[in-house]
């Protein structure tokens, strides 16, 4: 038996997702104050302290999640991916129920902004899970032994079967995120510009917060399914193909990207000038899906349902491509 290890680097890798989430609805918290309340604007010290304490929240619940997922011999990147989920909803209603933020949610609108840092919660959970590893644990009789009972003694399984790359829904959901990701990096070259043309700086300011946060909420909302569905399709043509390795995934998805925008722009010619951007975004699509999906062994066939025993010959088998002859009058 296995069991994921404890690993603060990988928690430190996981907890990007929900710092991402955190840095986006304090963003908008911020925004808002402003002009809803520009004398009452927070002090960056109290922004600051805010945000430390809801990613010290999100880290505890997540590693205490993780050991009682330990606790529970669990080690399926499917729980991890749930158990995420769970403490990042437990730690957004401590923090609406204990005032944990700058701006309380209106009416109506808890449970909706919620479903952000629950889902950046399941992709935490589940990155957890890949990155910190697994640990072998010694087997005793009548259960499992502790967590930390670790057998150096016993020989890892090895396996040299045919082997395929993974369906993974976890995989595809990270995946499918980057396209709004690298939307979100443009507004930046455009920042110093917008901030020139506005004569009434406070006003730049609150644009200036908005434009990546609002941007990177937008691409997400209108790419996530298509994408998903690209990267579905992606990881299909490269199964077909027998393709398994990270590059591989990369150039197949680069180059369908490519062909997709260029079909597209004959519809409508000003997305041709997205052809390089497309072709990046699909190859990191494609890498990263690799990355994280693993890989599994090939499935044996189904059981065949023979009536006549003597129709149980090979492919190869004479009597498949010859008939035999019986002569006559």
């Amino acid at each position: 038996m296995y069991l994921v290890k404890n690993s603060p680097r990988a928690l430190l890798a996981a907890l990007i997702p929900l710092a991402v989430v955190e840095a986006v609805l304090m963003a908008l918290a911020v925004a808002g104050g402003q002009v809803t309340d520009p004398v009452g604007v927070p002090a960056p010290d109290q922004i600051l302290v805010l945000y430390a304490g809801r990613m010290a929240m999100n880290a505890a619940l997540l590693f205490a999640g993780h050991l009682v997922l330990r606790q529970w011999a669990v080690s399926s990147r499917l729980a991890y991916g749930f158990m995420g989920g769970v403490m990042a909803a437990v730690s957004y209603g401590i923090a609406i129920r204990n005032h944990i933020q700058l701006v309380s949610p209106g009416d109506g609108t808890v449970v909706t902004i919620g479903l952000l840092p629950t889902i950046a919660g399941m992709i935490s959970g589940f990155l957890y899970g890949q990155f910190a590893g697994l640990s072998p644990v010694a087997a005793v009789a009548g259960g499992t032994a502790p967590a930390n009972a670790a057998d150096k003694s016993a020989p890892p399984l090895v396996f040299d079967g045919p082997v395929r790359v993974r369906t993974s829904l976890a995989g595809i959901a990270i995946a499918a995120v980057m396209p709004a990701v690298l939307a979100t990096l443009l507004p930046y070259t455009l920042l110093p510009v917008l901030m020139h043309g506005f004569e009434d700086k406070s006003t730049a300011h609150i644009f200036a917060t908005l434009i990546p946060v609002q941007t990177f909420l937008t691409m997400l909302a209108i790419s996530v399914v298509p994408s998903s569905i690209f990267m579905l399709c992606i990881h299909h043509i490269a199964r077909a193909m027998g393709r398994r390795s990270a590059l591989e995934y990369a150039l197949i998805a680069g180059v369908a990207a490519f062909g997709c925008v260029m079909l597209l722009g004959l519809v409508v010619p000003l997305l041709s000038l997205l052809l390089v951007p497309a072709t990046f975004c699909g190859a990191m699509m494609g890498a990263l899906y690799r990355r994280f999906a693993g890989i599994e062994p090939v499935p044996l066939p189904e059981m065949v349902i023979a009536s006549d025993p003597n129709a149980l010959v090979g492919a190869d088998h004479a009597s498949r491509h010859q008939h035999g002859v019986i002569l006559g009058n």
